[in-house]
């Protein structure tokens, strides 16, 4: 183990204080935001790191580090600050193998530099520090990591003397408020770069100027003002000028701005290319000063159809206001309004393994999207309010366009046959989407307590103006033979979960791409009315559980049939449509579908290439 002397300490009562010109802080902690005490709450030694790896520290140089004290907590000392490639062990004690400096802790925030700086390399660094406790009577004491809230991994390793006795990473608590100071050549007064949005969701319509939401990261010692960039698209580079405001003294502080991307009028995916060129008028001497966005220009974007999910009851009294948001939401949306209602606890339950998890009933979610919300007031409360949020989904661009039909697959009716096809509007190598089949039934009633739906709102003069909840005033407090809507009643999976084959983990922007799915209802007693199943396709990302598109159709007996076409007849009309179903005038270059109607009557469509 190299040690070096300690050159410089400096206890600093207030994270107000700028670091020294020249040098940046680096850490999961970024200045703000408030400080959470951590500890074993045992007398004992503690070692405590976060891992380096961000590709941007590659060549910078570690002077030091900043080392966050609980100054409340008394009983503690022996501290020391290190460096080290790999966390190890030698007889149960922490062994740096880079630097390891000794301090006596007097602040709320400690600067220790080495005397020789560490340049990092490709591998990273552990960057960490040593105490021990040695009495834990005060709770102060028992708690003396200063933790900052995270999602990020790497940014808290611990390993103490009795608790921790092997080098662990701690999850879900936060990370150290550690963070380490950089400084050398590898530091510019401008520097900064952009973090490109999801490519996921990075697709417009040709011919518009289209917004994006771009994040700024200050990589500089200087706050920055104002920015210049460019925006490179089809062969053709704008210059643009924004004002923003974003602090330095952190490494990485970022900010999200909008850029808009200039009108593109031919179809199809390209590359943009966003470069910062000055900071306050000045070069920006960021590494990395560009970056790409793969972004599809689309004909017309596929039409989202936002999945909402209701969770209701026959015991729940106030759950007849999301029944009757369901059906004020279907009259006013139609087929572009897909809905389904779970129950619990009643004669239509058929699973406790729900999609999302429900803070209480009556709920809703929409796209498995946030947290439950209030099926009929929505997010913001109000008569209805639930239209809001569903329109403010229905805004999201689709990732694919989506077809559905379900039709009897046997004489006996016992299984429904459902065909679906998905168009992608971009190419994904790989795809993380998949598609889970929901059973719905309508005008489903019963006899006895579990069928009986009671109605908190019977009699209550508060809502006589309301058009949607007043006729619920006017029924009794149990309301006997009611007749359930969009009731599910059978699922292709349970819980969150999508079919893995349903669609392939490689898909591209001129294929269709069909999955059949067969529902068994031979046994489902939950069939009252076979004229009245629909079936719910829904498209969900694996990688976050988020519903991206869903489709409903009817069961029928039999979807409608292209007739072969007689050899006598006369073309009468001819349009074009691109793959997602989009009439398509004048044709690029692509993959189209040709649609001929004939004089008798008869439609023709076959797939054109340009």
């Amino acid at each position: 183990m190299k040690r070096f002397l300690l050159i410089t300490m400096i206890g600093l009562a207030s994270m107000a204080m700028m670091a020294a010109d020249g040098e940046l802080l680096y850490g999961f902690y970024q200045g703000t935001g408030t400080l959470t005490p951590l500890g074993t709450r045992k007398v004992e030694s503690y070692d405590v790191a976060i891992h380096l790896t961000d590709p941007f520290l590659v060549g910078q140089a570690i002077y030091g580090l900043r080392i966050p004290i609980n100054t409340n907590a008394k009983k503690t000392g022996d501290y020391s600050a290190w460096l080290s490639k790999e966390l190890k062990l030698e007889s149960g004690k922490n062994v740096p193998d880079i630097v390891s400096v000794s301090f006596n802790a007097t602040s709320k925030w400690m600067d220790v530099t080495f005397e020789t700086p560490y340049l990092i390399t490709e591998e990273g660094v552990y960057a960490g520090y040593s105490f021990t406790v040695s009495d834990v009577t005060a709770e102060a004491d028992q708690l003396p990591i200063q933790t900052i809230a995270t999602e990020e991994t790497g940014g808290l390793f611990i390993h103490t003397s009795r608790t921790y006795r092997q080098w662990r990473e701690l999850t879900g608590v936060g990370a150290s408020a550690l963070t380490v100071r950089l400084g050398g050549d590898g530091i510019k007064s401008y520097s900064a770069s952009f973090v490109m949005p999801e490519e996921l969701n990075a697709y417009t319509t040709v011919g518009q100027e289209t917004p994006v939401t771009l994040t700024l990261v200050n990589h500089g010692t200087t706050a920055i003002r104002n920015i210049d960039y460019t925006i490179e698209v089809n062969g053709t580079t704008t210059e643009r000028h924004q004002n923003i405001s974003l602090a330095a003294q952190y490494y990485g502080r970022k900010k999200s701005m909008e850029a808009k991307i200039p009108p593109v009028y031919q179809r199809g995916t390209r590359p943009v290319t966003f470069c910062i060129t000055k900071i306050n008028g000045e070069d920006n001497l960021d590494p990395q000063p560009s970056a790409v966005l793969q972004m599809a220009f689309l004909a017309e974007t596929p039409k989202h159809k936002p999945l909402m999910e209701e969770y209701t009851g026959t015991w729940c009294g106030w759950c007849p206001r999301g029944m009757a948001a369901m059906e004020a939401m279907t009259e006013l949306y139609g087929d572009d309004f897909v809905g389904v209602a779970y129950h619990n606890g009643d004669a239509m339950q058929i699973t406790n393994n729900y999609p999302k998890e429900i803070s209480g009933y009556p709920g809703s979610t929409l796209d498995r999207v946030g947290g439950s919300i209030d099926p009929f007031g929505g997010s913001a409360g109000g008569s209805l309010g639930i239209r809001n949020d569903w329109l403010k989904r229905a805004e999201v661009i689709a990732p694919a366009a989506l077809a559905l039909e379900a039709t009897w697959g046997d004489e006996e009716k016992t299984q429904i046959v459902v065909k679906s096809t998905t168009a992608f509007v971009r190419s994904l190598s790989d795809n993380p989407y998949r598609l889970t089949y929901i059973l719905v039934a309508d005008d489903l009633s019963g006899t006895g307590r579990y069928w009986s739906q009671v109605n908190n709102y019977s009699g209550q003069t508060g809502y006589d103006n309301d058009p949607y909840l007043s006729p619920l005033t006017k029924l009794p407090g149990t309301v006997v033979g009611m007749k359930f809507k969009d009731v599910v009643i059978q699922l292709s999976c349970q819980g969150p979960a999508a079919l893995e084959e349903s669609l392939p983990s490689s898909v591209n922007d001129i294929d269709d791409y069909e999955h059949t799915y067969i529902f068994d209802i031979s046994n489902n007693t939950l069939v009252q009315d076979k004229s009245k199943l629909r079936v719910v396709a829904a498209l969900v990302n694996t990688q976050n559980g988020e519903v991206v598109n869903a489709e409903k159709a009817n069961v029928v007996d039999d979807p409608t049939s292209v007739r072969r076409l007689p050899s006598d007849t006369e073309a009468i009309g001819i349009y074009y449509t691109d793959m997602l179903g989009r009439r398509v005038s004048p044709l690029g270059g692509g993959i189209y579908i040709k649609t001929t109607t004939y004089s008798d009557g008869t439609v023709k469509n076959e797939k054109i290439k340009k």
